[in-house]
């Protein structure tokens, strides 16, 4: 036999809202924006990124300690166009990437082309092994 349990029924609701207020949303995942990807080989980094529709001067990158902080906007476009569906990220960005080693300051090259951002940084003389000669 079943008895009717209000208390539980009243946490259920509870946690129905819980859920509610806290799902992530969909546009959620572009907090994260820009998504990278980081290849190391021959003791330099590679860091590339999607990142359509933004200019190069809509984008700074600076190396803080030993991060790399992409930020940046991508301009509206749909001030003159409106849309009936929009499925683009628009608005700032930042993203901070915690690098594995120090990097040569001065060989930090950053270019932007046709949509992909690739920044490569050379690993600093400090950071590549040494060799250590047994006396």
């Amino acid at each position: 036999m079943y008895t009717y349990n209000f208390f539980e029924d009243a946490m259920n609701l509870r946690d129905i809202f819980d859920d509610f207020f806290t799902r992530k949303t969909s546009y959620e995942p572009y907090r994260e924006f820009p998504f990278v990807k980081i290849h190391e080989g021959n003791d330099r980094l590679t860091i590339t990124s999607l990142m359509p529709g933004i200019k190069p001067e809509n984008v700074d990158i600076q190396l803080v300690d030993d991060s790399l902080v992409i930020a940046g906007e991508k301009k509206a476009d749909y001030e003159e166009k409106p849309y009936l569906r929009k499925e683009r990220f628009f608005g700032e960005f930042k993203k901070s990437i915690k690098l594995p080693y120090r990097v040569n300051h001065q060989s930090i090259k950053a270019d932007l082309k046709d949509g992909v951002l690739t920044i490569t940084l050379e690993k600093s003389e400090e950071a590549k092994p040494k060799k250590i000669e047994i006396l």
